[in-house]
């Protein structure tokens, strides 16, 4: 893809499972590239400067910024604490990338802004999204903005019992056990539209039988299947460049 003359913006989501980066045009993805998340500090850092120098070279080194999402606390950009990545407690991405513009945001919320704005919730005055992977991600947005909720940025307190269940195999169990928390979320945030991506999707009819799940639960919103796939989370870290 020919991109003289855009303006470029690189996109990190950093999960439990998964590093994906892209190259955000404004539009759509020039390029995306995937790597397992590390399982040490140090060759996340070297992961991390290859992604990112990767991504620069397709762009022939006019990144106009770097926009990260990350699974935990967020304190500009800082991850002060993440429940599925230990090592990054008190990890400032700025100490790496110190002469690029830099936003950090959870990386819930930058799934979700990507799919509001280009993906499945276009549309939505509402929108609440959930992430099930190797946490449980959610993300609330409403009148164009994404709310920034510091609750959601901190685990469930059953994420413990929910990887037991989720590693357990059985989704039929796994389905009962998210429809407590996600009915009892939903019915708070009274949204226009509920939507879900993650890893888990990934099992043969699991939103499905969620659907099932919720609609018995009380829950009547449209539910909805995250639409820009596995680089949502990226493309919304690299729409923190006032692309909202």
């Amino acid at each position: 893809m020919d991109t003289r003359n855009k303006k470029l913006y690189l996109g990190i989501d950093i999960g439990g499972w998964k590093i994906r980066g892209v190259l955000w045009d404004g539009r759509r993805a020039a390029a995306a590239y995937e790597v397992p998340t590390p399982r040490t500090k140090a060759a996340f850092v070297r992961t991390l400067r290859r992604l990112v120098g990767r991504l620069s070279l397709r762009a022939n080194g006019r990144i106009r910024g770097i926009g990260i999402g990350a699974a935990g606390v967020i304190e500009k950009t800082r991850v002060r604490y993440s429940p599925n990545i230990p090592y990054l407690r008190h990890f400032d991405f700025r100490t790496l990338f110190p002469s690029v513009p830099l936003r950090v945001d959870n990386d819930a919320r930058a799934f979700v802004r990507a799919e509001w704005m280009r993906g499945a919730g276009k549309g939505a005055k509402r929108i609440l999204g959930f992430t099930i992977g190797t946490g449980i991600g959610r993300a609330y947005g409403r009148q164009g903005r994404i709310v920034v909720l510091k609750k959601f940025e901190h685990p469930e307190k059953s994420e413990h019992s929910y990887n037991r269940i989720r590693d357990g195999g059985n989704s039929r169990v796994l389905v009962k056990f998210l429809g407590d928390i996600i009915a009892a979320i939903s019915k708070r945030y009274n949204a226009d539209l509920l939507l879900f991506g993650g890893g888990v999707l990934g099992r043969p009819g699991f939103l499905r039988q969620l659907t099932r799940e919720l609609v018995s639960r009380g829950i009547d919103q449209p539910i909805r299947r995250a639409r820009l796939g596995r680089n949502a989370g990226a493309i919304g870290a690299a729409m923190l460049f006032g692309q909202e």
